[in-house]
């Protein structure tokens, strides 16, 4: 193919390769409720304004409450001690009597008394008190307070007794207070006596009814031991009624447990003796045989023969027919000895047969030992029976007799301590109401009441509280409703997408480092002014490009971004100028064919041949590219706007457009329209290596920039990451608190020109 730039030379021109950063998916953040809170102080600033100034406006509506106090002492003529008690006596009477003071002065009786007969006598009350008892009771009863006074420096409680009174007046809560000490000075001798006369009568009726059950228990006792033992004479010993038994059942159990062993053991030994019996029913017929069980039975064979010590004469009788058979062949029939032989065997053969067989004689007799034995085991086996199911008769029948004596005395008993216990308490209630009326002593009188509330504190903290939790829950409605960016964290979790860069905004109104030939736009400040903060930070956004370790090359790189503003062809444009001044061969193809500005930010005229019409087969691709100030760096305008640009960018034509342009270029950057704008970048994407979302920092950039991803993604797009435009402190409206911020100088020497 023909040269396409004729300012560059096609035998020196090579691929480039760009390998960008896998893009790692974040970890899932937890949203932090008290730091998204506080990031909507203002809320919480107005939310505590409002709510102190309804604190102040509720303390100013709410009526004054007056509290008049006082201090009475009440000691006893003749305290109880506690029984047993080594401590201190004072705290041994104040635990006896001075805990029901405090109840008693409280009870409706003294302040019914009050209200019949001493709060008349207090008039004239600026609020007059209700007219009816109950109702005077009740509205005395919600306002009167009675409590213990500890002593001074430690936790001891006192017989000292602080009332108190709440009224809405300074002048009525001392008459109420004085009513009430009236009233109960004079009923406290009548209603403890009162009280220490039912407590008697109380503890009467429990002792009579506790000698009830302890007569009857015993009743029940009785009649358990006489149907356990029956009726005994007391002078003779005799059984004149006989009972169940006159045995204890430990004695009944022991017996029975006894009999079951013995039973065990003569069970044993009849298994013994039936096994004997058997194998000497299994014996055989012959002597041989029987001597054989006599002597695993372990029977002695007493019974001698005519030779003394033979025990066993048919074992002699073959030894010899085996001996007279051996000396026959030697000897011959007629020799002496063969003779002597045959008179002996003669001999033994004629004892054997007179004497039926010795061994038969002892096995037969040992076996009617065994019978025998056997009969007077399974008697004993039989009475051992009989013992054991009488003894487990009067078991059963002596054992729920036994359990209810042992219920009656075990009844007996807690009766008795029950009883012992009502006497004493009896004897203790009876001499305490013999000891004599209690002493009040005033230590305090009750004077004009002062305000306890409302308290102004008190309304502005809870209004300030009522506040904040109000500033709270609107700050935390606005931070949920808020889609925006919060910090380049939230982008990188919200997106799934690495920052490549964050330029901050460009400040056309500065003076130009370089002094260009054509009226290009101030905005390409890496061409015009390349020691600005501005331009480091496109060439930081090269850096990423040039520099990254993944193994993928990204030769055509497609820059858009979701909506129009967001300033995506200035950073298009600036970036080809960072990447031609790194020696590197780029060509900048404006694919943005409805509004069209490569031209115009370099300062060319309109030009009549363009991207369009090379796509259109109107003009070749090498006619159409131009050159510009920048070395290395040549530009494909749009050309006229056609009036198909979706249908041109998806034609087979821009993608062989492409394919010459990677052949002849290192970089192929493509400025292609907003995302959401047109569909046109969506047609861009997968015809490129790599795409970058170039985006400005506005409430609507959090929807804006995940409804762009999600366009691009559905098209399969390769997404390298986003490049965060005109990042400044007024960013901080919108929740994002990042401020790119530059902390050193240039020098004047620096230059990324080549020499």
């Amino acid at each position: 193919m023909a040269n396409l730039n004729p300012l560059l030379d096609p035998a020196s021109q090579s691929s480039a390769s760009i390998a960008l950063p896998p893009v790692a998916e974040p970890p899932a953040e937890q949203p932090n409720v008290l730091l998204a809170v506080l990031r909507r102080w203002p809320w919480l600033v107005l939310g505590l304004a409002v709510g102190v100034v309804l604190g102040l406006l509720f303390h100013m509506q709410r009526t004054p409450v007056y509290q008049s106090t006082a201090e009475l002492m009440v000691v006893k003529s003749r305290p109880d001690m506690v029984a047993g008690g080594a401590g201190d006596a004072r705290v041994q009477y104040l635990e006896d009597y001075i805990g029901p003071q405090v109840i008693l002065l409280g009870s409706e009786a003294i302040l019914k008394v009050a209200a019949e007969r001493r709060l008349d006598e207090q008039k004239p009350f600026q609020n007059p008190p209700p007219d009816g008892a109950a109702e005077r009771v009740a509205y005395m009863k919600a306002r009167f307070a009675v409590a213990r006074v500890k002593e001074a420096g430690s936790n001891t409680p006192s017989n000292v007794l602080q009332l108190s009174f709440k009224s809405l007046h300074p002048a009525d809560a001392p008459k109420y207070l004085r009513a009430i000490i009236a009233a109960y000075k004079d009923e406290l001798t009548g209603v403890y006596e009162d009280a220490s006369v039912r407590q008697l009568k109380l503890l009467d009726e429990q002792i009579a009814r506790l000698k009830r059950g302890l007569n009857d228990t015993r009743v029940q006792l009785d009649e358990a031991e006489r149907k356990l033992r029956g009726v005994i004479d007391p002078a003779t010993g005799a059984v004149l009624v006989p009972g169940i038994s006159q045995e204890t059942p430990e004695r009944v159990q022991q017996r029975i447990s006894d009999n079951r062993s013995s039973q065990n053991t003569r069970e044993l030994d009849k298994i013994v003796i039936e096994n004997r019996l058997k194998q000497i029913r299994d014996a055989g017929k012959t002597r041989a045989e029987r001597l054989a069980t006599m002597a695993k039975l372990g029977i002695a064979n007493d019974r001698p023969f005519l030779f003394g010590d033979v025990k066993d004469p048919e074992s002699m009788l073959a030894h010899l027919k085996y001996k007279k058979g051996e000396l026959g062949t030697r000897l011959g029939p007629g020799h002496p000895d063969m003779a002597a032989l045959n008179s002996q065997i003669k001999v033994l053969e004629d004892e054997v047969a007179a004497r039926g067989g010795p061994a038969e004689d002892e096995l037969e007799r040992y076996r009617r030992k065994l019978e025998s034995e056997l009969g007077a085991i399974t008697a004993q086996l039989d009475i051992l029976a009989r013992r054991i199911e009488a003894d487990e008769e009067t078991a059963r029948n002596v054992a729920p007799v036994q359990q209810a004596i042992r219920n009656s005395e075990e009844r007996l008993k807690q009766t008795a301590a029950e009883l012992q216990a009502a006497e004493k308490e009896k004897d203790r209630v009876s001499g305490s109401r013999s000891a004599g009326a209690y002493e009040v002593r005033d230590v305090t009188k009750p004077a004009d009441g002062g305000q306890v509330a409302p308290v102004l504190l008190q309304s502005l903290m809870l209004g300030a509280v009522l506040g904040l939790l109000l500033g709270g829950g609107l700050a935390l409605r606005a931070e949920l409703g808020d889609r925006g960016f919060r910090s380049p964290e939230d982008v990188r979790r919200r997106l799934g997408l690495p920052i490549l860069a964050h330029v901050p905004v460009i400040r056309a109104n500065q003076p130009n480092e370089v002094t260009p030939i054509a009226a290009i736009d101030p905005t390409l400040v890496v061409w015009l002014r390349p020691k600005t903060a501005e331009a480091e930070a496109v060439r930081g956004l090269r850096t990423q490009l040039l520099f990254s370790v993944a193994n993928r090359n990204h030769q055509v790189i497609q820059i858009t971004s979701p909506m129009s503003g967001d300033g995506k062809s200035t950073t298009a444009a600036n970036l080809a100028i960072a990447l031609a001044r790194a020696d590197k061969r780029v060509v900048l193809v404006d694919c943005d064919f409805r509004k069209p500005r490569v031209h115009k930010l370099f300062g060319l005229a309109k030009p009549a041949l363009g991207l369009a019409s090379v796509v259109a087969d109107q003009a070749d691709l090498g006619d159409a590219i131009q050159g510009c100030e920048v070395e290395n760096l040549s530009l494909l305008p749009c050309g006229p706007i056609p009036a198909n640009p979706a249908e041109l960018l998806t034609s087979p034509k821009f993608q062989d457009v492409l394919s010459d342009l990677r052949a002849s270029y290192d970089f192929v950057l493509l400025d292609t329209p907003p995302v959401l704008a047109v569909s046109d970048p969506a047609a861009v994407a997968p015809r490129a290596d790599g795409v970058i979302i170039v985006f400005r920092m506005t409430p609507a950039a959090g929807p804006n920039m995940e409804r762009a991803k999600q366009e691009l993604v559905a098209v399969s797009a390769h997404l390298l990451g986003v490049v965060i435009n005109a990042s400044s402190e007024q960013h901080a409206n919108y929740g994002y608190g990042y401020t790119y911020k530059y902390d050193y100088q240039y020098s004047d020497s620096y230059t990324d020109q080549k020499k």
